[in-house]
């Protein structure tokens, strides 16, 4: 959920550091060149294209490729088709859900808002609808999703499939606001599943990890649209532990993003707002650019690693105080236009500050090579087969690293 943008560093200020450090210490970078290298991405093998996720850790070479027109057309296929079948949504997933030399299924044509039933305030949306889309048509309906998280790429279908989530004490993650779903099996039966109706197959579609059949449709409970306010502030790491669980149980939703090496954790508030005040504060707060300014203190820090203490300790003291304000979907969700993987651990929500706390004093102790924040947020408990959030609220810590 966090804008990480909303770091008030530049590659200009980062590259000042980075001076300072290379002219104080006379370090000779022999070898290194300005002229920027060609991405390396995945090539075809006799013939055969590529597929590869949005961050490149993983890929395949699909025999075939399909991409079914409507819900009569996926049943065909998938009751005819010798081997194994893959669904593909938008590639967001860094782990190895989607790989497959034999047939890749797209649902890119299953997308849109079927229906809004606004005195429920529910919404059935095509499985290949992306988030973002989605969002935006809430929106013009009156309507928003109760929670989102921050990747709004993704394709709905896919962010069921793995349990995405956003953050915040008394919310769920996508999945367990799903009120209904469309499920077409592996010998092209078509099944409706809700609480009410194929009560088993719907406790475990909401979260199937790819299993199961192919999603077609998705019912999901909404709310009135609203407004949110985001505050950031960067403390160091004893002052924000303390504070930490006050604004857990204070705030609607509440992050922290803790900077390896850095002693600084940055925390993120959200509450809502009324549009009055929303529009009050409209271009008060500045975007930079965080995540390329990460990967610049990257390079400097791969080119000259003494310096990594220098940095990570004076980066984090430019950073001040920052809100923003806007309609829901346009807090929530954020901009990924630098490429990194992650792994995410989930534990109980009890033990979660502590389970952070080492998690950054592990990467200190052991000198670990990463700066790239440690993510941490809460998540409610839910009643779904697979959920890492099963019958347990959990607390969520994300580790990242730059894709290369």
């Amino acid at each position: 959920m966090m804008n990480i943008r909303n770091l008030k560093l530049s590659r200009r200020s980062a590259l000042k550091i980075a001076g300072a450090g290379v002219v104080s210490s006379a370090v000779a970078t022999t070898g290194c060149s300005s002229t920027p290298e060609p991405v390396k991405g995945p090539v075809s093998v006799n013939g055969i294209m590529p597929w590869s996720n949005w961050s490149g850790n993983q890929v395949s070479y699909p025999a075939e490729r399909a991409r079914p027109r409507n819900i009569d057309a996926l049943a065909k296929l998938l009751k005819e088709t010798d081997g194994k079948i893959r669904a593909v949504g938008a590639g967001h997933s860094f782990s190895g859900l989607v790989p497959t030399d034999e047939t890749l299924l797209s649902m890119a044509r299953f997308r849109g808002t079927q229906s809004i039933d606004q005195a429920t305030k529910e919404v059935t949306v095509g499985a290949g609808t992306r988030l973002a889309a989605l969002g935006d048509d809430l929106w013009e309906n009156g309507l928003g999703m109760i929670n989102m998280p921050d990747i709004n790429t993704q394709s709905l279908a896919g962010a069921i499939a793995t349990s995405t989530h956003g953050t915040g004490q008394q919310f769920g993650s996508l999945s367990s606001y799903v009120t209904g779903l469309t499920l077409v099996t592996a010998s092209g039966e078509v099944m409706k599943c809700s609480a009410t109706e194929n009560k088993d197959v719907f406790d475990a579609a909401r979260c199937n990890i790819g299993s199961l059949g192919i999603i077609t449709d998705i019912t999901m409970q909404m709310r009135d649209a609203y407004y949110l306010k985001e505050r950031s502030e960067m403390l160091p790491i004893d002052e924000a532990f303390e504070k930490m669980e006050q604004l857990r149980l204070a705030k609607r939703h509440f992050e922290a993003y803790g900077l390896p090496h850095a002693n600084h954790i940055l925390l993120i508030e959200f509450d809502e707002v009324t549009k009055q005040e929303s529009d009050a504060h409209q271009g008060v707060a500045a975007s930079g650019d965080a995540y390329k300014t990460f990967r610049a203190l990257a390079d400097v820090i791969d080119t000259l690693p003494f310096l990594r203490g220098a940095v990570m300790s004076i980066a984090p003291r430019t950073v001040g105080v920052e809100e923003r304000y806007g309609q829901w979907n346009h807090i929530f969700g954020n901009v990924r236009d630098l490429r990194f993987n992650e792994m995410e651990y989930t534990v109980p929500a009890e033990d979660g500050l502590a389970c952070f706390r080492e998690v950054l004093n592990t990467i200190k102790e052991k000198d670990i090579d990463i700066i790239f924040p440690i993510e941490y947020r809460y998540v409610a408990e839910d009643d779904i087969w697979l959920s890492q959030f099963y019958k347990r609220p959990g607390a969520a810590i994300s580790v990242h690293n730059f894709h290369d």
